[in-house]
Formats: structure tokens, C-alpha cells, sequence
């Protein structure tokens, strides 16, 4: 070997071992970025960290609990949400858990009443829903006037266009549900529907083949529904975890929380 072949690999080999030790602890510790939320569904190591929640509503005027990943009403759902039955009147403030942008929004007309629901999107990979609001902020108000008009059991929704953002904690919403219960004319029906879906990675419910199979008509909801019950600050999550299951025949069933 000629003294500058020697020369080059005593300079050469040295720096390639640097160089790909500074690449491996480069590229090899980004797995340590991980966000594990508590739960069933914890965060994927892929995309950006989550935010904590804030619980949607005061959760000393909950009464009982729909449970996400249920069987209500002969139908699947994904989402769960609120009961609030000792509320006097429909006047309930629900805020937004976490900073996302509107995606999309409806209102139709169920029990002969306007009901509102919108769908919001952080860009971490969580989703969230409410549906069954029935006075609205002023800042969604001014968005769902451009929505189509309110229908018979049509509640099928409508691109947000714009930049139409929530904070975490702000006010979406000031009354839910239903002046009149369905059983009670003169009782109002207090209450409203939340969702919550981890687009990042779908849920050990959907790891079943059979029951993705027999879940397909419920779209992605099903698949990516996370039990939100488990990602709610925990001294919230132990009280809404001792109350009841709202529904009179799944109660606290449900394919999600465990």
C-alpha cells in the first residue's frame, strides 16, 4: 500500500465513523418524541404531540354519561356525550377542548327544534365533534348562517371554508339539547353528543377484522373513536367515570373504554 492510500484511509476512516454516528443518534432519537396520552388509545409515535383536553363541560351538572362505542337506538355510535337532567332550563355552556379549526358544520331540525352540530380539527391528528348545541357563539352563529337551511332529519354536513379556528377553553356553545323532552312537554331535554377521534392511528377495536367488517357502514368514526373519557384531565374523568351510563340498554357498554 502506497504511504498516501495510507495517509487518506488514516484521515478518511475516522470521519466516516463520526459522520455516521451523528446521523444515527440524529435520526434514531426522533422516535423518543413521543406524547403517550393515558387510555386506551395512547398517542402514535408518528405526527406531532397532542395538547391536554379541557373538559368540554362543568362536570358537577352531568347527571349521567353516554358512552362512545356503543350500541344506541339499534345503531352504532362512535361518539358519546352528556346528560345534564337536572338542569332546569337548556342553558349549558360547552367549550372547546383543545385549539382546532372548524372543518365542517349542519343544522337540521329534529323534534320540531333547530339543532347545530360542527366538527373541529387540531392539527396534531385529534378530532372533535358536538352535535345536539342549540345556541351558539356568536362567532359559529355568523358561520352556520352561510350553511344550507335547516331541514327535517337532514343533518348532513357542509364544508367550512375559511380559516375558522377555536381556543382551547372558549365558549362554542351556551344551551344544548332540547326545549321539550320527547316523554314531557313541559321538561326540557338537556344534552349534547361528543366525539373524539385520533386520526394518527386506529383503535384496538378496529386490530378485530370481524369487527371492522361489521362496522363498515359507520366509516372512519368507528375505526378511529377513542374512549375521551380517558383523555380528559383525570380529577374530571373520576367523576364522570362514577355516574351512570346514560343509555338504558348499553349503559356503560362500550367498545372503546375498557
Amino acid at each position: 500500500m502506497s504511504g498516501t492510500r495510507k495517509i487518506f484511509l488514516f484521515v478518511a476512516l475516522p470521519l466516516v465513523i463520526i459522520f455516521g454516528a451523528i446521523m444515527f443518534f440524529t435520526l434514531g432519537g426522533r422516535g423518543d418524541n413521543t406524547n403517550n396520552i393515558s387510555g386506551n388509545n395512547s398517542a402514535s409515535t408518528q405526527g406531532k404531540d397532542c395538547p391536554a383536553l379541557v373538559t368540554p363541560v362543568d362536570v358537577s351538572l352531568v347527571t349521567s354519561v353516554l358512552y362512545p362505542g356503543q350500541i344506541r337506538g339499534g345503531d352504532f355510535k362512535p361518539h358519546g356525550g352528556f346528560r345534564l337532567d337536572n338542569a332546569g332550563d337548556n342553558f349549558v355552556s360547552v367549550k372547546a377542548p383543545l385549539d382546532a379549526k372548524v372543518t365542517d358544520g349542519s343544522r337540521y331540525i329534529e323534534h320540531g327544534e333547530i339543532q347545530y352540530m360542527f366538527s373541529f380539527e387540531h392539527s396534531c391528528g385529534l378530532k372533535y365533534r358536538f352535535d345536539h348545541l342549540k345556541t351558539l357563539s356568536a362567532k359559529l352563529q355568523a358561520v352556520v348562517e352561510k350553511l344550507p337551511e335547516a331541514k327535517v332529519g337532514d343533518s348532513r354536513t357542509t364544508e367550512i371554508e375559511g380559516n375558522i379556528t377555536a381556543v382551547a377553553g372558549e365558549i362554542v356553545a351556551t344551551a344544548v339539547g332540547f326545549e321539550k323532552s320527547p316523554d314531557d312537554i313541559n321538561r326540557p331535554n338537556v344534552g349534547f353528543d361528543f366525539g373524539l377521534y385520533d386520526s394518527r392511528q386506529k383503535n384496538e377495536s378496529s386490530k378485530d377484522s370481524a369487527w371492522v367488517a361489521a362496522h363498515q357502514e359507520d366509516g372512519d368514526q368507528a375505526i378511529y373513536g377513542v374512549c375521551w373519557l380517558d383523555w380528559l384531565p383525570a380529577s374530571d374523568a373520576v367523576i364522570l367515570k362514577a355516574l351512570s351510563g346514560a343509555d338504558g340498554q348499553s349503559g356503560k357498554t362500550s367498545d372503546y373504554c375498557k
